[in-house]
């Protein structure tokens, strides 16, 4: 009899415990920013995804594709974060691969950090870890620790430190899980219009698109056809100093040297076998399930591409075409599209569109990319 009553004690006792702690977690969340709004979209990746895009931030920034989902009735997904590198990529894509459509196309952001890590200390990759454990099912996280999942997402209250003492401050409001998607996706993409929205209005210059697979940054190619953005561009004059101010362009010249600094510096190598191969990894993947991969590079400011070496670009696009060419996968280059490197009205810093230049940037790409335009043509 005593050590049934012990028995029955230890269980409420860890019953109380878990409860208080889940209380506590709740209220924690509530008050503390722990990344949730960001990843809410994840919640609702659809079924029959038809068109998608994965990548960092500059997939996460510069892919809109509202007006195919809400205008056309298509299937879209973003499965874009920031600093997510091609593991992740792959991880993603292969724990939904169930959810693509056949004959879908996902869109690959490759980016001039795409081959080695964009987040270099320590508190940022564990940051960038933890998020996913939130998205990717145990067996699908590359990265996965019982320990790291139950202290930092099941119970973050367990590694909160001194941000303990938030519970003792009014809450930060999150939208449930139980309203309906669209306000959820909503504030999950609220960080991003926020960070992107820092442009003013200008002309768009003309311009001309590199074609793909070539081994080039904005070679010359076949201008864009029958958008009114590219028109209004042609009668644009002046310099950026001109058009936008002497206070904003000084502005980008100082976005663009620390985006360079982010990306290039304190790093010994800028093409990492493994990162090659994870590229690889997520291109079979998608052929191997019927889905069509399209590489690209989105659009880059001058601001940002005028510390770009020559040395390094030639090495990039040869990387990236070698890959192209064995694999049998297009590669698109918009990172010196003269209608994007000057026009400041389409970004929100040196190397991230804003949400105007997103949803240009993506009509744009369905008159530009043959896969998507023969996909849109038939579907």
């Amino acid at each position: 009899m005593p050590m049934k009553r012990f028995i029955v004690k230890s269980v409420l006792a860890v019953c109380i415990t878990f409860c208080c702690l889940f209380y506590l977690d709740m209220m924690y969340e509530q008050k503390v920013s722990t990344g949730m709004s960001e990843v809410n979209v994840f919640n609702f990746v659809p079924h029959q995804i038809q068109l998608a895009n994965v990548g960092s931030s500059h997939g996460q920034c510069d892919f809109n594709w509202d007006a195919l989902a809400k205008e056309r009735g298509y299937e879209t997904f973003n499965f874009a974060l920031t600093s997510q590198s091609f593991l992740y990529d792959y991880s993603l894509i292969n724990m939904h691969k169930d959810d693509f459509a056949d004959g879908s196309i996902l869109f690959i952001p490759v980016s001039y950090f795409s081959f080695n890590e964009e987040a270099t200390s320590p508190a940022d990759q564990e940051a960038i870890s933890v998020r996913y454990y939130r998205i990717l099912s145990p067996e699908y996280n590359p990265d996965y620790s019982l320990y790291k999942d139950l202290v930092t997402v099941r119970f973050p209250i367990l590694s909160a430190g001194e941000e303990i003492f938030e519970l003792f401050k009014p809450p930060i409001i999150f939208p449930s899980l139980s309203e309906n998607k669209k306000n959820i996706t909503y504030a999950a993409e609220a960080g991003t219009a926020e960070a992107a929205a820092e442009a003013a209005a200008g002309t768009v210059p003309e311009t001309q698109t590199a074609d793909p697979g070539t081994v080039s940054g904005g070679s010359a190619g076949t201008p864009a056809q029958g958008s009114a953005g590219a028109a209004d561009a042609s009668s644009g004059s002046g310099t950026p100093e001109q058009i936008y101010g002497a206070e904003m362009v000084q502005e980008f010249e100082a976005k663009g040297l620390a985006r360079y600094q982010r990306h290039f510096e304190n790093k010994e190598e800028y093409f990492e076998e493994d990162k090659k191969q994870h590229l690889i990894d997520l291109i079979t993947l998608c052929r191997e399930n019927n889905i069509v991969p399209v590489l690209i590079t989105t659009p880059f400011t001058v601001y940002y591409n005028q510390y770009v070496s020559a040395d390094f670009l030639y090495e990039f696009y040869t990387v990236i075409n070698e890959i192209a060419l064995e694999y049998g996968v297009s590669y698109y280059d918009y990172s010196h599209d003269e209608r994007f490197q000057t026009n400041l009205k389409y970004f929100g810093d040196a190397d991230h569109l804003n949400p105007d230049g997103a949803v240009y940037f993506t009509s744009l790409l369905t008159e530009e990319v043959a896969e998507l335009k023969a996909y849109l043509e038939v579907h």
